[in-house]
């Protein structure tokens, strides 16, 4: 009998195991892959407006066009996981589950992504807001962490993921001291508006952490995450 910390080394087996014998499961996790690189064209659209005013209703059509095949890809691979299951059996269950909820990480982004762009539509004045320099930092770390994450996810590189949703944890806190900074001071609509925006970049931030988890930790502790030492 396993003890249940080997299941993380049962995904590793496993993923490398796909990968060599099983085209199907091969196709899955190439078109995973595929989500979290439209997920990242997505948010590279939406936040590219930070600092250049509001997005068009071009910007608008090309993001709600990315969003539809992104959700078409999370429902193919839903549907390849059943199919899979049906064929196979359950002896795969463990990283089919984890591939089921992986899959949802990045079809939420897609979703936060069309927040984003709404807020900007709704809020011509952010780009001049004081802030707006420290989120358009905030925006190329977590372009940055997309790759990272596919990278980690691709090669199963434990420390990679480990590094990423540690460094993920601590712009999630980073953003909270912002949105209530943001609401002690009560500066009004803008700073409604960036503490909105701010909350959607903790929560992108924190599901890449989460697919980055799949990597490091057993189905058991999907998503959770041990804070490093203050």
């Amino acid at each position: 009998m396993r003890e249940k910390g080997d299941l993380c080394m049962v995904w590793k087996e496993l993923i490398s195991l796909w990968h060599d014998d099983d085209s199907a499961m091969t196709e899955l996790l190439g078109e995973f892959d595929s989500m979290l690189i439209k997920a990242k064209d997505m948010f590279s659209l939406c936040t590219s407006k930070l600092d250049q005013g509001m997005p068009s209703k071009s910007d608008e059509s090309q993001l709600k066009a990315m969003d539809l095949k992104l959700n078409k890809l999370q429902q193919q691979i839903r549907r390849g996981i059943v199919t899979h299951i049906s064929v196979q059996g359950t002896g795969n269950l463990i990283p089919c589950l984890q591939l089921m909820s992986l899959t949802k990480d990045a079809e939420r982004i897609g979703d936060y992504c069309k927040n984003i762009l709404e807020i900007l539509q709704r809020s011509p004045k952010l780009p001049q807001d004081p802030l707006i320099p420290k989120a358009l930092e905030m925006r190329n770390k977590i372009l940055i962490w997309f790759d990272q994450t596919k990278k980690a996810f691709d090669k199963m590189d434990v420390s990679l993921a480990k590094a990423t949703r540690e460094e993920s944890y601590f712009m999630e806190k980073e953003c909270d001291k912002i949105v209530w900074s943001l609401s002690e001071d009560n500066q009004g609509r803008n700073a409604v508006s960036m503490a909105v925006l701010v909350r959607f970049f903790k929560r992108t931030a924190a599901h890449l952490g989460n697919i980055c988890t799949s990597v490091s930790q057993p189905l058991d502790k999907l998503d959770y995450f041990q804070k490093p030492p203050a």
